[in-house]
């Protein structure tokens, strides 16, 4: 009978010990983009926090607020000429989850394909949003990073989609006093800027819902760290 076990345990621990080939691991990128956050009360987890992105390289040009209408998404503005908005990326946050998209189809119904979570998600503060994009998820190898990156950080508290409705919007908020304001940060080495640091300064009170009004932001480029 002990024999008969000993074989037994024997086969089992053949089975245990057999391994399928590991399955490669993408490597984690030394390029990335660290963008801080800070809103003038905790954040809502039922509300949309985005981080917008432009890659077009023409600083006069950048991500814009949805303020009326619609525009196929319900927050921003993928694109308009006369506006000069372009949106080409976005992060966006919501229910403590931090989904990474590429803007496919400019115009309504816009569409966007998902590229997966960012590197990481974090809540400093409860009024505090961290979130770590790995810059090759947006430009992957061996395409060159762009030299500079247009950003603008919109806050809404629904996702106003009806092609119908042009109300204007009271739950919103972006860069600047009406929101119609970007930043322009150069991705060329590792440096970090800050509100008010070269753009109109963001301060808190332009908004009616203290959760979505961006009170402060800090943006850390981390190249070959």
């Amino acid at each position: 009978m002990s024999r008969l076990l000993g074989v037994g345990l024997l086969i089992l621990g053949l089975i245990g010990c057999a391994k399928f080939p590991e399955q490669p691991v993408a490597p984690i990128s030394r390029d990335r983009l660290v963008i801080t956050l800070v809103y003038d009360a905790p954040i809502d987890p039922n509300f949309f926090y985005y981080i917008a992105i432009d890659d077009d390289g023409d600083p006069t040009t950048g991500p814009l607020p949805a303020l009326t209408r619609p525009w196929g998404n319900g927050w921003g503005v993928p694109l308009d000429e006369n506006l000069g908005s372009r949106i080409r990326f976005f992060v966006e946050i919501f229910r403590q989850s931090a989904q990474v998209f590429r803007i496919q189809v400019f115009e309504p119904p816009f569409t966007a394909q998902p590229l997966g979570p960012a590197l990481d998600l974090a809540f400093p503060q409860p009024n505090q949003i961290r979130v770590t994009v790995d810059l090759r998820q947006f430009f992957p190898s061996p395409d060159p990073l762009p030299e500079r990156l247009e950003l603008n950080f919109i806050s809404v508290n629904e996702l106003k989609t009806n092609p119908y409705d042009n109300t204007p919007r009271t739950g919103f908020d972006a860069l600047g006093a009406t929101g119609n304001e970007f930043i322009s940060i150069p991705l060329t080495s590792t440096q970090t800027f800050q509100n008010g640091q070269g753009w109109v300064r963001e301060v808190s009170g332009d908004c009616p819902i203290d959760a979505l009004d961006l009170a402060d932001w800090e943006v850390r480029v981390v190249r070959g760290e």
